[in-house]
């Protein structure tokens, strides 16, 4: 997978981001829409689940030609984005699927890369008011990354079985429809049982909209969770 650059005449790996040993400011690193197959390539060289998962809008954040990281939305049943707001209001819910930043990456490359392609979302999906996204107590994440962006935090999620394919990729039990743990085993997947997850949520929109969805919010707001220094 490259990226040409016509003005040097050459392709530049978006993923020579293992050989950098130096970055530019992240400030000046720029977020723009990317490909499913990029993030799914990302994703297996550095996120837990080693796959991109289920995504409808994906985007990646640049040093110059450097892929340094890449976010993923995605739309969830209607029963879960109702949860939210209610039925009437399911549309306005969005997923984070995938937040991934390379291992050497700079510090707030996430937060960058969420603020910016919140902002992206919001165009290609206008009717976007939240979005929410989990952090995995099971692999030692609080949300740290969440709560410096300013996310609601809404508690603890129930723990749920998750599946593990052959090549060692987490999948889920819903692909597409739902995978019974009999069909995860034929197909050669072991089952296991995820913990809970803490749930955040951004709010979109203008200060008006982000007050209404404030109120219609089904969930309770609570204090941010704490975990040892070493959790992300």
């Amino acid at each position: 997978m490259t990226r040409d650059n016509t003005d040097m005449n050459m392709a530049v790996s978006l993923f020579d981001v293992e050989d950098s040993k130096t970055f530019g400011k992240v400030a000046d690193m720029t977020v723009s829409r990317i490909g499913t197959r990029d993030v799914d390539e990302f994703c297996r060289r550095y996120h837990y689940a080693k796959t991109g998962g289920n995504m409808s809008w994906s985007y990646g954040m640049w040093d110059g030609y450097i892929l340094v990281g890449v976010v993923s939305y995605n739309l969830p049943t209607m029963q879960a984005c109702s949860a939210f707001f209610g039925a009437d209001r399911w549309d306005w819910v969005v997923h984070m699927g995938r937040l991934v930043c390379a291992d050497d990456a700079p510090r707030n490359c996430e937060s960058r890369l969420i603020s910016q392609s919140l902002k992206l979302l919001q165009i290609d999906r206008p009717v976007v008011r939240a979005v929410v996204t989990y952090a995995a107590i099971g692999q030692g994440h609080v949300g740290y990354v969440y709560q410096a962006t300013n996310a609601l935090y809404l508690g603890l999620t129930a723990p749920a079985n998750f599946y593990m394919d052959q090549e060692g990729r987490r999948r889920a039990t819903k692909q597409g429809k739902s995978v019974s743990t009999a069909k995860a085993i034929d197909r050669g997947w072991s089952v296991h049982l995820d913990p809970p997850k803490h749930r955040y949520v951004y709010l979109l929109g203008n200060k008006t909209q982000r007050k209404e969805s404030r109120a219609l919010l089904q969930f309770t707001v609570m204090d941010y969770p704490k975990g040892d220094q070493d959790a992300v």
